[in-house]
């Protein structure tokens, strides 16, 4: 027995260091499986975390894009729309994986007093695209007991909103605000918007406001006369200041202000894939007229915005050129 066993173990030892071992072939197939296994585990997860990589750094960039594409759309109409208000810089926030939120805090100011306004707040997309919040946004509708003509709040400071008369339309009522002027203090910060009786050059309107108000606003005619026609053939209401356009008067160089509106139009344009590209070519389209390019001379102002002090705003009885008025913000000097 000793002699087998002698025999034995010494094949064993021949059989290891020669490879022929069932149990070191056995280990060794063991070994290799689990360093493939281990490999094509690292090798997996390697991939993953590149391509988890790569997917998030690309949809970074196009939400990033998106959310600047958004911010200039919103931006830039809102230089020719919604009289006299300022927006403030955006806050961004993410509301999924495929979309964000913009809000723009919004205020008004009323001879150097800013005046909290409402908030506007977008939704952009990772496919594209820039919205409204889903919902209502009509503004608080309240019949006046003076006159009976409805008044427009906003809706969350609950400021009175300016609404305009155009000159080419006839209405039933026509609301004359600055028949109650002598309700308010002599001090009192008013805001006005007011409606012509027909289209004027950014001259003339200068020239018929006195100097002791701040012209704030023009309200440019952006309509054709087909579009003119059809508001006169079915119910009129008046123009909110959501939905009309103009511009801004430049504080630094007012020459500025017309050149400032016509530039604002023609980069509507470019912006093809833009929210508003659709309303700027409409407005282009009505303002340009038969002429080549939209230019400084094509501009014609329906109306205006002013701001001063009730007593100063009570000289605009006496222009001529004002068909209607309404108020808007009022604020105390102090």
């Amino acid at each position: 027995m000793n002699e087998t066993n002698k025999h034995n173990k010494e094949k064993e030892l021949d059989d290891l260091f020669s490879g022929n071992s069932k149990n070191n072939l056995t280990k060794v197939v063991k070994k290799a499986k689990r360093m493939t296994f281990l490999r094509n585990v690292a090798i997996t997860l390697g991939v993953i975390l590149v391509l988890s990589i790569l997917l998030s750094y690309t949809w970074l960039s196009i939400m990033r894009n998106n959310e600047q594409q958004a911010i200039d759309d919103i931006v830039i109409f809102n230089r020719i729309t919604d009289p006299n208000v300022e927006l403030l810089g955006s806050q961004s926030e993410s509301n999924g994986v495929f979309e964000g939120l913009l809000t723009f805090s919004r205020y008004k100011e009323v001879e150097g007093i800013p005046v909290n306004w409402s908030d506007d707040v977008f939704t952009y997309s990772l496919f594209g695209g820039v919205s409204r919040l889903v919902g209502d946004h009509a503004p608080i509708q309240i019949q006046d007991q003076k006159d009976g003509l409805i008044r427009y709040y906003d809706r969350e400071t609950k400021q009175r909103m300016l609404h305009f008369y155009h000159p080419e339309i006839q209405y039933s009522q026509i609301r004359q605000d600055l028949r109650m002027i002598g309700d308010f203090s002599d001090d009192t910060l008013l805001e006005v918007g007011l409606s012509f009786n027909k289209a004027y050059t950014v001259e003339e309107v200068r020239e018929a406001i006195p100097d002791s108000l701040s012209l704030k606003w023009y309200w440019v005619d952006t309509y054709s006369d087909s579009e003119i026609k059809t508001t006169n053939q079915l119910e009129k209401t008046t123009e909110l200041a959501t939905e009309i356009y103009g511009f801004a008067e430049d504080p630094t160089d007012p020459k500025n202000s017309v050149k400032n509106f016509v530039s604002d139009v023609k980069m509507g344009l470019e912006r093809e894939d833009g929210k508003y590209f659709g309303e700027f070519t409409r407005i282009n389209n009505n303002l340009r007229g038969d002429s080549a390019v939209l230019s400084d001379a094509d501009v014609k102002i329906s109306g205006a915005v002013v701001t001063g002090t009730a007593v100063d705003v009570a000289l605009l009885q006496d222009v001529e050129m004002v068909r209607a008025s309404v108020l808007g913000v009022a604020v105390n000097s102090y």
